[in-house]
């Protein structure tokens, strides 16, 4: 298995745990307009990734438009100057590619996928519509009608439903509380206007990083030097982003959040965490996987394996600019009692820190998984892209992800124990629960 076109050498698979990982071999140039530009060779296939991340979020968004970050990457496929409605999508088909692109709270981030012959055609895409984005009236109109029926269908499932609520109560006073696709209301106030402010302000060059990578030569950075030659860094104008807040609202005991969907009762429990950069990240990433990653995890074991409680829990923690969440989610098996269900995570969650610390066992599957888990996250071209311009994107280090597997090796049960009794605080949750509808009622709640 391989991380960047080198062996992840004998450390990594052998039966001692490794100390410092592989890092991949990149170059990084910050081009004349501002624009950082990661290279990394891996000619393991014969592919190409481009993956361009902005700083642009829902924590960068203005007041009372909420969901325009995710609103202006639709726009993106809709027509530049160079590329008309639709036809971005029709020529990367044509060339066997594929794109996409996804937003978050902390950034937006544009991707493709192509044979080395073809992966210029992306630097064209990318430098012409960060410079010449056409916002048609009237694509902007059937783009927000596309936007407010995919509100509308989150709002409809029930897991969906429940995770914007029980964040709005974990972050009432923070970006990380607000859906990335706004709310139907500031849907409709924001126009071509609005759109234009934005991708103004936030898609310049340097605001964004630039990831090549795949089987391609250092010749690459020059053709991307080239092809952004034409596209000049502006100020920072345009509306201001909104002020992000304060994080998750300090507590002394647990809030609740009650919805009516689906047909199953369903737990989903968020607790304040630190952000990815973090000392104690790391700590609490590995109490996740102890409690809640595979079936030899603390909650699937008690809750499914042993009291036939759940269909199936997890745990999982967010990697996040600022202060995160900490969640468990939890699916039940029909007619179990949601209170014996939600004692029993709490219970859980609180023996980590006092009655029960991990054994040396538990450490050593916990360690063995996530390394796991991070090998396979970064075993594509693909994959490495994406991590790469996340790591310098929001944390301006290249090595940003090797680095925290690496801070997860090394900590150990002491280390755990603390941040569970740190982070794992029941007094500071959000317990979020959707249960399914009354008999003799309908519609929603």
């Amino acid at each position: 298995m391989r991380y960047d076109g080198a062996p992840m050498g004998e450390a990594a698979v052998s039966l001692d745990l490794p100390t410092r990982l592989p890092r991949p071999e990149t170059t990084i140039r910050r081009l004349p307009d501002g624009l950082t530009v990661c290279l990394l060779a891996n000619r393991r296939a014969p592919v190409v990734t481009t993956a361009l991340w902005y700083r642009a979020g829902t924590r960068d968004e203005p007041a009372g438009h909420g969901g325009v970050a995710h609103f202006l990457e639709h726009m993106m496929f809709k027509g530049s100057a160079a590329y008309g409605q639709g036809e971005i999508d029709r020529r990367t088909q044509a060339l066997g590619g594929d794109n996409n692109a996804f937003t978050s709270h902390d950034a937006t981030a544009y991707y493709f996928n192509f044979a080395p012959e073809y992966w210029r055609f992306a630097l064209a895409v990318e430098a012409d519509r960060m410079a010449g984005l056409r916002l048609d009236p009237q694509e902007v109109e059937g783009e927000r009608r596309v936007i407010l029926e995919e509100i509308a269908m989150y709002e409809a499932e029930a897991w969906d439903a429940l995770d914007q609520r029980v964040h709005a109560a974990c972050f009432p006073h923070h970006a990380y509380g607000r859906p990335v696709l706004g709310t139907a209301p500031e849907l409709k106030a924001t126009g071509a206007d609005e759109l234009a402010a934005f991708h103004r302000r936030l898609y310049r060059p340097s605001n964004a990083v630039l990831v090549v990578a795949g089987d391609v030569s250092e010749a690459a950075l020059d053709e991307v030097a080239a092809a952004f030659a034409g596209v000049a860094d502006r100020a920072a104008d345009g509306a201001p982003a909104a002020a992000p807040g304060n994080g998750a609202a300090p507590r002394r005991e647990p809030v609740r959040v009650e919805q009516r969907r689906g047909e199953v009762p369903r737990l989903l429990l968020a607790l304040p965490a630190p952000p990815a950069s973090h000392p104690h990240h790391a700590a609490l990433r590995l109490a996740s996987v102890l409690l809640g990653s595979g079936r030899a995890s603390r909650l699937y074991r008690r809750l499914v394996d042993e009291d036939n409680l759940c269909a199936w829990v997890t745990a999982d923690l967010s990697e996040t600019v600022e202060d995160g969440a900490f969640t468990v989610a939890a699916e039940l098996v029909p007619g179990v009692d949601p209170a014996a269900v939600e004692a029993a995570v709490l219970a859980e969650l609180a023996a980590l820190s006092e009655a029960r610390p991990p054994t040396a066992q538990e450490m050593e599957r916990a360690h063995r998984v996530a390394l796991a888990d991070w090998v396979f996250g970064h075993d594509r071209v693909h994959q490495q892209a994406l991590a790469m311009g996340f790591a310098l994107a929001l944390f301006g280090d290249v090595d940003f992800a090797v680095e925290q597997v690496e801070r997860l090796l090394a900590a150990d049960a002491e280390a755990v124990t603390r941040a569970a009794g740190r982070y794992l605080d029941t007094a500071t949750a959000v317990v979020g629960w959707s249960l399914p509808r009354r008999a003799g009622r309908r519609g929603r709640r």
